[in-house]
């Protein structure tokens, strides 16, 4: 399918990518462009290669072969650093992210150690609390706030080193309705503000209705790229990587079976937008 970000100047590429864990073979041969503004969900099974790839790709991890590209510029091992400044990465875990003793200073922590001016720091911190609407936490300690507090103060930890990727790994994970919907609308807010998004979801609902693009993975391979349709709409996509087709695809095509609908080019994303187009059809007949 899809990787037609490759030959432009991706803000991201990596060429054969490979990595290993002692002799087991965790990524193999992974060839992938991103490109700036781009929402991506990347879905697959425990165990398909999904952190390891983002630990490689935002340079904890170095990998055994192949290429990271940054804005057309090859990564060597000199250039790590700069790599980890520029891909920002969110825990599944805000717990193992969250070390400072109250909010304010937790967010200060990245940008000092990018080595910033004070004025700098106190500038970002000061922005990134606004933006993420944190004011009314910043003298609380993070350990003791809420599952849903905890996970907007790890975005914010990200987002105040502005980096020009921001990697999730399962940022709903753990949360309640309620605060899941917050953070998918924090995640619509960075990306409306131009961030470019990587997602590691086991949600296909979410990744049908929130993403443009999707990774597959499967035993730590790239299975697919493309968009949520492409990807759910095939049987033999779905039965590698052990996912169910989003409810409202399903809905949709049995509309479409059923003659209900007539509609197969533009497909609802939610179960709402099926039940909006039905009644608009009945209104307009």
């Amino acid at each position: 399918m899809r990787n037609d970000t490759i030959g432009t100047k991706a803000l991201i590429e990596v060429k054969n990518l490979s990595f290993a864990y002692e002799d087991k073979m965790v990524i193999n041969n992974i060839n992938l462009s991103i490109a700036s503004n781009e929402k991506i969900a990347v879905v697959g099974p425990n165990g398909a290669g999904k952190s390891t790839f983002f630990l490689n790709l935002n340079g904890v991890l170095q990998p055994d072969g192949g290429e990271i590209y940054l804005f057309g510029k090859k990564i060597g091992k000199k250039d790590f650093l700069e790599l980890r400044k520029k891909v920002g990465f969110v825990f599944q875990d805000a717990d193992s992210q969250l070390i400072a003793s109250n909010v304010k200073a937790e967010i200060s922590f990245g940008p000092v150690n990018l080595g910033l001016s004070r004025d700098e720091v106190i500038k970002r911190v000061d922005e990134t609390i606004e933006y993420m609407s944190l004011s009314n936490l910043q003298e609380r300690a993070p350990h003791y706030l809420s599952g849903g507090e905890k996970k907007s103060v790890s975005i914010a930890d990200i987002l105040a080193m502005e980096p020009e990727l921001f990697i999730f790994d399962e940022p709903m994970a753990a949360l309640d309705p309620v605060n899941a919907e917050k953070v998918e609308r924090i995640l619509e807010k960075l990306h409306q503000d131009g961030k470019t998004l990587l997602i590691a979801t086991h949600d296909v609902e979410f990744a049908y209705r929130f993403a443009d693009r999707i990774l597959v993975f499967a035993d730590g391979s790239l299975i697919a790229d493309g968009t949520p349709n492409q990807i759910f709409k095939s049987p033999e996509i779905l039965r590698q990587a052990h996912l169910k087709k989003p409810f409202a695809l399903a809905v949709w095509e049995a509309l479409i079976a059923g003659q209900i609908v007539t509609n197969e080019d533009d497909y609802p994303l939610t179960p709402e937008e099926i039940v909006s187009r039905i009644t608009y059809s009945l209104t307009e007949t």
